[in-house]
C-alpha cells in the first residue's frame, strides 16, 4: 500500500509525532502506525461486550492520539454518562486529547519512580478517592514499555470491586529501543502475575497474528477483582 493511500484512510500526522521526522524509521512509519490503530481496535468488541451499563469510571492509560474509549463504537454503546480518564505523560497528546474530548487527564510517567504516590495523590486531588474507584481500566499496546507487574498491582487498588481490567498485547511488538526490561516475557507470564496479585481472569484468548511484523499472537485479556 502506498504512503498517500495509507494517510488517506487514517489520521496519522499527529502533533509532535510528524512522519517527516520519525526518529524511529520503520518501527514508527505510516505502515507501523496503520499497524497500531488497527490492533489496538482489537480491544473494543471486548470492552464493549464485558461492560455493563452501571460502569460510570473509566481510565484508559497510554491512549496516545487513538482513544478507544472515543472511537464511534464506544460512543455509541456505552453509558452516555460515563466519566473518562486518560494517564498519559506526552504533553503533545495531553493537549489533543483536553482539546478534542471531554475528559479529565493524570499527567504521569508510569516509569517514573515516584508513580505509585504520584498517582494515588493525583487521584485524591482530582477525584477525591484513590482506592475501588473505576470500573473500567484498559490497558491496550503499552504493556512492553513499562514495569508492568507495578502498574497491574497498582491498579488492583484503583480497580472497582467487581470492575474490569482490559489488557492487549503481544510481547516484544512495537518500538524496540523504548521496551522495558520489566517487561513480561510470554502471554501465560501476564496471566500467572496477574493471578498472583489477586485478580481473576473472566477471559483469556490468544488471537491470531494480524501482520507479518508481530512476533507472537495477541493476548486479549480480562481481570476482575
Amino acid at each position: 500500500m502506498k504512503k498517500d493511500s495509507i494517510e488517506k484512510s487514517y489520521e496519522i500526522e499527529w502533533p509532535g509525532w510528524s512522519l517527516d521526522h520519525n526518529k524511529f524509521g520503520e518501527d514508527f512509519d505510516a505502515e507501523a502506525r496503520i499497524r497500531m490503530i488497527e490492533t489496538g481496535r482489537k480491544l473494543l468488541p471486548y470492552v464493549l461486550e464485558y461492560t455493563t451499563h452501571s460502569a460510570k469510571q473509566y481510565l484508559e492509560i497510554g491512549p496516545f492520539f487513538t482513544p478507544l474509549l472515543f472511537s464511534d463504537e464506544a460512543i455509541n454503546v456505552l453509558p452516555k454518562d460515563r466519566k473518562v480518564c486518560f494517564l498519559e505523560n506526552d504533553q503533545n497528546v495531553i493537549s489533543w486529547l483536553t482539546e478534542k474530548f471531554d475528559c479529565n487527564v493524570l499527567n504521569l510517567d508510569i516509569n517514573a519512580t515516584t508513580f505509585p504516590e504520584d498517582l494515588r495523590q493525583n487521584m485524591i486531588t482530582q477525584f477525591g478517592t484513590y482506592e475501588n474507584f473505576y470500573d473500567v481500566i484498559t490497558i491496550s499496546q503499552i504493556v512492553n514499555y513499562i514495569d508492568y507487574k507495578l502498574l497491574l498491582q497498582i491498579m488492583y487498588s484503583a480497580l472497582k470491586t467487581g470492575g474490569n481490567i482490559f489488557i492487549n498485547n503481544v510481547i516484544d511488538y512495537g518500538i524496540p529501543v523504548l521496551f522495558s526490561e520489566k517487561r513480561p516475557k510470554s502471554n501465560q507470564e501476564i496471566i500467572h502475575t496477574a493471578i498472583a496479585l489477586g485478580y481473576r481472569v473472566i477471559l483469556q484468548e490468544e488471537l491470531s497474528k494480524t501482520f507479518n511484523e508481530e512476533p507472537h499472537q495477541r493476548l486479549i485479556l480480562i481481570l476482575t477483582k
